[in-house]
């Protein structure tokens, strides 16, 4: 929408355009990390993306290299740390706000109003549902049920044996064996529901989606002059 909507009349516009659409695929990309627990990670396409001056309030060196090993982290550690620090910086709010700020001062005499807020009101649904997944992460089952329903299920496991008074020992160890798998599965399934983001072959493919805008963004910024 920027690209078809937003007409620059110089280069310097060209270059405002291009950095704001840069830093939409940064503002994904910085969401993934602060779900991750990483709130002030620059990965190397990030630092591809945004302006010098985002780099310096992160406190970022631009020409030094990333060691990407070390911010590898399990889902465990992930989910332990928590994303509410002092020293946490909120890139996907600073990267809204360089954003809005820039559509705030373009100049909308040739744009479409309904266009133009369009674009606005994108940028704020992007940044609600960032709201939503930190919502969705910073609210975990509360203790008293967790705790609960783990008592229940090993107080009904350990009840089994009585039940199955006088069967075979084998009918003993085979109903044991599935209703422990089925109680222990459940309980399992609903950890992992907790929370989806992660790096999990079952957590939601936020890389992915990040990656295609990356490419997305790419493919248009190389093929601008011949769009």
């Amino acid at each position: 929408m920027f690209q078809l909507s937003i007409h620059p009349k110089n280069e310097h516009e060209k270059l405002s355009r291009a950095q704001a659409m840069k830093n939409l695929v940064a503002m994904a990309y910085s969401i993934k990390y602060y779900l991750l627990a990483k709130p002030n990670y620059f990965s190397e396409k990030m630092r591809s993306l945004v302006s010098p001056k985002i780099l310096e309030i992160g406190g970022i060196d631009s020409s030094s290299p990333l060691d990407e090993k070390k911010w590898k982290i399990s889902d465990s550690e992930m989910r332990s740390r928590g994303i509410f620090a002092k020293d946490t910086l909120n890139l996907p709010n600073t990267l809204a706000f360089e954003i809005t700020n820039y559509l705030e001062f373009i100049d909308k005499s040739n744009m479409v109003q309904n266009v133009y807020v369009a674009m606005y009101t994108s940028v704020t649904n992007i940044f609600n549902a960032f709201v939503g997944c930190i919502r969705i992460q910073t609210t975990p089952i509360p203790h008293a049920y967790n705790s609960h329903l783990h008592m229940i299920c090993a107080l009904y496991l350990l009840s089994i044996p009585f039940s199955l008074n006088g069967e075979a020992l084998v009918t003993f160890l085979v109903v044991q064996f599935i209703v422990t798998f089925m109680l222990l599965g459940v309980l399992s399934i609903a950890e992992e529901i907790e929370n989806p983001f992660g790096s999990d072959k079952n957590d939601l493919p936020i890389s992915a989606y990040c990656d295609n805008l990356y490419e997305h963004l790419t493919f248009v910024l190389s093929n601008e002059k011949e769009l």
